[in-house]
């Protein structure tokens, strides 16, 4: 009964960048040690194949294809005992050229040693002390927004949103976790579920590596050290959404959860997180410009709210219904207006992780029928609208995105999936894109086209 015990926590804590659920269909090799201990592995990659109507030739105007190995992940999962144990994934990547935020392409990595990159991006104490008090210390997600709470490993479109992460850096370490203590709990027979944090948050100046000039800016500093809070609780009106043990979520549970519909929300706080008065230290041209400084010492907090839906709903023919919904509102005051140092806009205040607010609604349906022996196929659709603070050198910019595209999982799991998509982006302003050829060209976009097939494997 103890190794019953032990397998199923082991399965509900090994996958990839936070547990979705119990049971799931990831379960890599366990080697028992001790009377209770044991250490699982887990194996995942994701590959990309991009085709876009830009990106070559001299100007940047004509197609491109793009090859990604987007993850490759090592998870080692241990436990001691029932309670305690401890996990850490590392994640490369080669060639990733493609900016999947807003467009636009960095230089080559193919001729230096960052295009294999190996880095650690979890690594935490687990504590499993009751259904209503488990705890993370650690290098662990950020619990904001059901979206980066989402398993990375099963999305329902392709990706999950470019859109969603927190501020303070452009890396995965810093925009979708942080060093921190997450508590979390489940009541009401696992139907209310909740996550209260504390992160290291903003943490002292920030580099901001442009691959599309090739210029390395470094920002301000904080302007007091504090601490970030988050909170977050849902509701699942139907079946429970995950157990005790289940710290995040799917972009899509096939249908073995059961019924579900949750509805959830967070919110984020840290005082005194950026300047409001920014600029180079030098003039365009000499070194001092690649260095922010403050003008005076007022500040600005950072406040985050979000709001969520997720309704999965599986019919007696073998048809599954998935639908969400998400809203964030991320704020800086409008520093993105008097701030006018580069990394400062680009990292903290401004660029994907700064100022912004916007939705996005996503809705896939598995067809009733098998293909070959196992497999299920999933048509979905996707609608993205932010209001962004400042992307791209642009203030006040609107970036539309529409999605759709079809998923095959070929052992009815998400242990084999291929994937492809048809995504739009329109920009409400005409942008450089900040891809390197249209920075020195100086040609500008209103909208571009990308073609996607992706392949997922885990185990």
């Amino acid at each position: 009964m103890k190794k019953t015990m032990r397998r199923i926590t082991t399965t509900a804590l090994g996958a990839a960048c936070l547990v979705a659920t119990a049971g799931s269909a990831w379960a890599g090799p366990v080697i028992n040690f001790g009377d209770d201990g044991y250490l699982q592995i887990d194996v995942k990659f994701q590959g990309l194949l991009d085709y876009t109507d830009f990106g070559s030739g001299k100007n940047g105007d004509e197609n491109r294809y793009d090859l990604d190995l987007r993850r490759a992940r090592l998870v080692f999962t241990a436990m001691f005992n029932d309670t305690w144990g401890a996990k850490f994934q590392t994640c490369g990547g080669t060639s990733a050229t493609r900016n999947f935020g807003g467009g636009g392409y960095e230089l080559a990595k193919s001729n230096s040693k960052t295009n294999s990159q190996i880095r650690l991006v979890d690594g935490y104490l687990v504590g499993l002390l009751h259904d209503a008090f488990n705890i993370k210390i650690g290098m662990t997600k950020i619990p904001l927004t059901r979206a980066n709470l989402d398993e990375c490993f099963s999305p329902l479109a392709t990706e999950r949103s470019s859109f969603i992460y927190s501020p303070y850096g452009t890396d995965a370490t810093k925009n979708s976790r942080d060093m921190g203590f997450v508590a979390s709990g489940n009541f009401l027979n696992d139907h209310v579920k909740y996550w209260a944090a504390v992160m290291e948050g903003r943490e002292g100046s920030t580099k901001f590596e442009n691959p599309f000039n090739d210029k390395e800016f470094i920002s301000t500093p904080e302007p007091n050290s504090n601490l970030e809070y988050v909170a977050r609780v849902h509701y699942s009106f139907l079946d429970p959404e995950g157990g005790p043990s289940a710290m995040g979520y799917k972009g899509s549970y096939l249908g073995r959860k059961g019924k579900i519909f949750t509805i959830g929300g967070a919110v984020a706080y840290e005082t005194d997180a950026a300047y409001k008065n920014t600029a180079p230290a030098g003039a365009m041209g000499t070194p001092g410009f690649l260095t922010s400084t403050a003008d005076g010492d007022e500040s600005v907090d950072y406040t985050a709210y979000t709001a969520d839906v997720f309704l999965e709903y599986p019919f007696a023919n073998g048809g599954v219904v998935t639908a969400t919904a998400l809203y964030l509102n991320a704020d800086f005051d409008d520093a993105y207006k008097t701030a006018r140092g580069i990394a400062d806009l680009n990292t903290i205040v401004g660029g994907l992780v700064g100022q912004k607010d916007g939705y996005y609604v996503k809705a896939g349906y598995i067809l009733p029928l098998t293909v070959f022996s196992k497999g299920k196929l999933q048509p979905f659709m996707r609608y993205e609208n932010w209001n962004m603070a400042h992307l791209f050198g642009i203030n006040d910019q609107e970036v539309k995105q529409y999605g759709v595209g079809i998923n095959y999982y070929v052992m009815g799991n998400e242990n084999v999936r291929f994937s492809f998509e048809y995504s739009k982006t329109d920009f409400d302003i005409p942008t450089l894109l900040g891809d390197y050829l249209s920075q020195t060209t100086q040609t500008k976009y209103d909208s571009y086209d990308t073609y996607t097939c992706m392949f997922m494997v885990a185990f």
